[in-house]
């Protein structure tokens, strides 16, 4: 850890009564994510260089949003989920204000290992599913707002996205490719808006636990209100690699009570990639490996999409895989 990374640390951490000073940098994507001591976690709201979310956030003040994420959080707690609980600062609030405007919340640590650190196996995968199943159970009855909603106006957002990244170097035809498959999802979630309900919205190995107790899910930054195929969607992109991996959870969601919704889960799994694409795109394009995989996506993914093909078969195999 740099120099500056723990000054940043200990600056937040002078507005809480918190007197350790054994700090662990733990990662750097949309937050700074630090371990204190063994009783703490500690984010500090800033990303990384090239992490672009702002676009999921189009008119929304943010600190409503940390406010909502954390009362989301605790009402899981109340149904009986194992959850990070919030810590205040000295003031007695939650969410903690730098002079530099950048914002802070503390959380009691959670013992356990994130799933991106083990080997994932056949049983695994169907916990996965189960969890998954659990945590959309135990949401469907919150309500808050402002909050990040995954229907057709994000995809508008999106779009935009998009067209403001010709300007750092996404070809025209790749961009015109892509909001053609926003308004395509769209149109799908936007029949199905009845069935939206507050959903993680970033389930990747590394958001997910295992502890002691079983899987937990961690990091709520992108909640929201969506189709629960959403949630889903991020789990067959993030950690179903595999066919057997994302038949078990697949089998996992629906023997805990979930539902499956083909259509939908097509235009959620389109939606998930060209959101990771917005939000990265200034990282990846610099990466050798991006130009090969960006031609996968667009042969595999978006152009049999717009196409009006089915993305994955009954059985969750990838239809238009090729090598």
């Amino acid at each position: 850890m740099t120099i500056e990374y723990r000054q940043k640390a200990l600056e937040a951490l002078a507005h809480y009564n918190i007197t350790t000073t054994e700090i662990e940098l733990l990662r750097h994507n949309e937050n700074l994510t630090y371990r204190v001591g063994n009783e703490y976690l500690l984010q500090i709201h800033e990303p990384t260089e090239g992490f672009s979310a702002e676009f999921f956030y189009d008119g929304v003040d943010r600190v409503d949003i940390y406010k909502s994420e954390l009362d989301f959080q605790a009402y899981l707690k109340k149904q009986s989920m194992q959850i990070r609980e919030a810590v205040e600062n000295r003031y007695g609030e939650l969410i903690t204000k730098l002079q530099n405007g950048t914002y802070v919340t503390v959380s009691k640590w959670l013992d356990g290992e994130s799933l991106d650190k083990l080997e994932l196996n056949d049983a695994i995968c169907y916990q996965i599913g189960d969890m998954l199943a659990h945590l959309h159970q135990k949401a469907k009855g919150f309500r808050v707002s402002p909050v990040k909603t995954y229907g057709k106006q994000h995809c508008e957002c999106t779009k935009r996205r998009f067209q403001a990244l010709e300007n750092l170097g996404l070809s025209n035809e790749y961009s015109l490719i892509m909001q053609k498959c926003c308004d395509h999802a769209g149109v799908v979630l936007e029949n199905v808006q009845d069935e939206f309900q507050m959903i993680h919205g970033d389930l990747s190995a590394s958001n997910i636990l295992q502890t002691p107790n079983g899987l937990v899910p961690i990091d709520f930054s992108f909640f929201g209100m969506g189709h629960p195929m959403y949630d889903l969607a991020v789990l067959f992109g993030n950690i179903g690699g595999s066919l057997a991996r994302r038949q078990q959870m697949a089998e996992g969601y629906r023997n805990a009570g979930g539902t499956i919704r083909y259509d939908v889960l097509d235009a959620c799994f389109i939606l998930t990639l060209l959101d990771c694409l917005g939000i990265h795109y200034e990282q990846w394009s610099k990466q050798e490996w991006f130009a090969s995989r960006m031609q996968r996506w667009h042969k595999e993914n978006l152009i049999p999409y717009v196409q009006g093909e089915r993305i994955y078969a009954d059985d969750f195999y990838l239809l238009h895989v090729q090598g």
